[in-house]
Order: structure tokens, then sequence, then C-alpha cells
């Protein structure tokens, strides 16, 4: 799934969420000490220079495995937005319509 909403792409393809988070140097991440039994716990995408300690690096399969059994897509600007490229983003709920965002990251 892949959609624009005033300047927000958002999208649940793993491919994609991939090339996003290389080409921002990212790293497929979680907050420390919040997976608890049978969870992945808080999922981020690591990013240089928006630091948020206590992120613990896990696989993409670990990521990718949580990202969808929380029912999460990644938010992003469109690359057209003034300034270029920007490593802004949110992992939201799916289910985007209602406007509830899981994580907000700056």
């Amino acid at each position: 799934m892949t959609t624009q909403t005033s300047h927000r792409h958002i999208t649940t393809d793993h491919d994609e969420i991939r090339r996003w988070a290389r080409a921002h140097h990212g790293a497929p991440a979680r907050m420390a000490n919040t997976a608890a039994a049978g969870s992945a716990g808080a999922l981020r995408i690591d990013v240089p220079g928006h630091g948020t300690a206590g992120l613990e690096h896990i696989s993409w399969h670990e990521w990718f495995t949580a990202f969808d059994g929380q029912s999460l897509a990644l938010c992003y600007p469109g690359p057209h937005i003034h300034g270029g490229p920007s490593a802004w983003f949110e992992l939201v709920h799916r289910d985007v319509g209602d406007g509830d965002s899981v994580h907000s990251l700056p």
C-alpha cells in the first residue's frame, strides 16, 4: 500500500521502506527494554543526527515482522517538499484515516 496525503507519502512496502532508510543512512531498531515476551517492542528507524537514546539495532526481518504485526506504515514527506528529501518520518497505524499516530519521531 502506498498513498500520498497532504504532501506525505505513506507506505507499507518493505522494499520502499528499506530504500528510504538506506537513503537516510537509517537502520532498523527498537527502544531498548521495551520488548516483552512475544513482542518486538517500540519500533524505530535509527537515523544518524536524529538521536534517540536507548535504541537497540535489530534485523530487518525482525523489524518487518513486528511492523506488520503492529499494522504500521511509514509516513514521510514527498521529495518535492521545500528543502528536498527529509529524514523526518513517522511510524503510523495503517488506518491513517483516523489521524492517530502510533510513533511520532522528529
